[in-house]
């Protein structure tokens, strides 16, 4: 468990905190670049407790300012796109992409004090698929080149949804590898031959062997099961500093993994980025099909407190799955960490041995925190584009021989040069 003032480190992010200093100096997804066509409408953003708005202006060129007119707090995000800015519509003001007021057409022409008045405006870049933000302090750091970024756009999707919870706890639950065991079990559906052999890799045994180790970019996890075959199953996934994880998605054999990025909106939501990748093409339309059957317009889940995340009894019984909440395993995470309350009190917890690799994650953020409060630069930031790489990073599931351990496989792959996806 933590202590209060810990958990309050960790969980507490807007402007002036430790915890939002340490989010603020890294950049950080705000959209997709889907959500922001050219010609579409400004995008209300809520990040770090700070409320702004997303637009291109009529030459293609991004800003991102403060949500409320700086003149009399009307809403800029139903504003108007022209004259080189976003204009509001209570009393004309026009500001640019920097948040600089540029006209005040209801103000006498000897009278205008444009030059005065500067709306809070933020970075904003296109990578990825994804439109990011740099809100801290100084020149921006690189934005890091993992694969699920800086692949083809053939081999890459993202895609995000708002979870009503602490950032922290989605963070939390991507990078814990014993749930697995229970929360996403589903015996095999009508012509899904995946979900049984997943059944098979995280049922038969429920008790994964797990270890963590520090990296360049945050810590790589280890869990390795033994199957009723006598193979060792290892999965390999990564935490990234700050907010970001790599799980691995795929079967043995298949070269690809998601990327995770928790970004809050405030200390009690958060956005979930969630980036597809693998080293041969995609296919879109299936993993857009099977997104918009479980997520609304409003980028919510579907299955939701509301509604008790339409569990079916029945569907547990049958064994279809064992939490009855269908098979969208998104859906399942974000039952596990908005029951756990908007911000999860870890004073009343009680950790386990399987519970080590969530100990480290909190160790190495809070770690990071007091690095920066000692005047110290956040840990793994990329100044340097020709240092934007991992020659340590690796991503894999795949069946290890006896005698071999975690460590031991990721040596052995690196020294084979794959040091991307075991399967490449």
């Amino acid at each position: 468990m933590l202590a209060m003032a810990q958990n309050d480190l960790l969980t507490q992010t807007g402007p002036g905190t430790p915890g939002g200093k340490l989010l603020r100096s890294y950049w950080q997804p705000i959209s997709t670049v889907e959500e922001m066509p050219v010609g579409g409408a400004p995008l209300p953003i809520k990040i770090l407790s700070e409320d702004l708005v997303l637009f291109r202006d009529d030459k293609d060129r991004l800003g991102l300012i403060g949500l409320h007119c700086p003149h009399r707090a009307t809403d800029l995000s139903y504003g108007r796109v022209e004259n080189g800015g976003l204009r509001c519509l209570y009393h004309g003001w026009l500001f640019d992409i920097n948040g600089q007021c540029i006209d005040q057409p209801a103000e006498p022409e000897d009278k205008k004090f444009c030059h005065k008045v500067r709306h809070t405006s933020y970075q904003v870049k296109e990578y990825g698929g994804v439109i990011w933000t740099y809100m801290g302090e100084g020149d921006a750091p690189q934005i890091p080149a993992f694969q699920f970024l800086s692949a083809a756009p053939e081999n890459r999707l993202a895609f995000r949804v708002i979870q009503d919870c602490n950032w922290l706890q989605g963070l939390e639950s991507s990078t814990d590898p014993s749930h697995t065991s229970y929360l996403h079990r589903m015996g095999p559906g009508p012509g899904d031959e995946r979900s049984g052999a997943d059944a098979r890799l995280f049922s038969e045994d429920t008790r994964p062997r797990l270890a963590i180790e520090s990296t360049s970019y945050g810590c790589r996890i280890y869990a390795m099961r033994k199957m009723a075959t006598g193979e060792n199953y290892l999965r390999v996934n990564n935490y990234i500093y700050p907010c970001g994880t790599t799980p691995v998605t795929e079967l043995p054999g298949v070269a690809g993994y998601q990327g995770r990025w928790y970004v809050p909106r405030d200390d009690k939501s958060h956005t979930r980025f969630e980036f597809f990748y693998k080293s041969r093409v995609l296919d879109k339309d299936a993993i857009r099909a099977i997104r918009d059957q479980n997520v609304g317009p409003d980028n919510r889940h579907i299955r939701n407190a509301a509604n008790r995340y339409l569990q079916d009894r029945d569907e547990q019984k049958r064994d279809d799955s064992f939490c009855g909440m269908g098979r969208y395993i998104p859906a399942h995470d974000a039952f596990a960490i908005e029951t756990q309350g908007q911000i999860q009190d870890r004073t009343q917890e009680h950790l386990g041995s399987t519970d080590v690799v969530i100990i480290e994650v909190r160790k190495a953020l809070l770690g990071a925190i007091k690095h920066m409060q000692d005047g110290n630069d956040a840990p793994g930031l990329l100044r340097d584009i020709r240092e934007n790489n991992f020659p340590d990073f690796i991503c894999a599931s795949d069946y290890i021989p006896d005698g071999e351990d975690g460590p031991a496989y990721c040596k052995r792959m690196l020294g084979q040069g794959q040091n991307k996806v075991a399967a490449e």
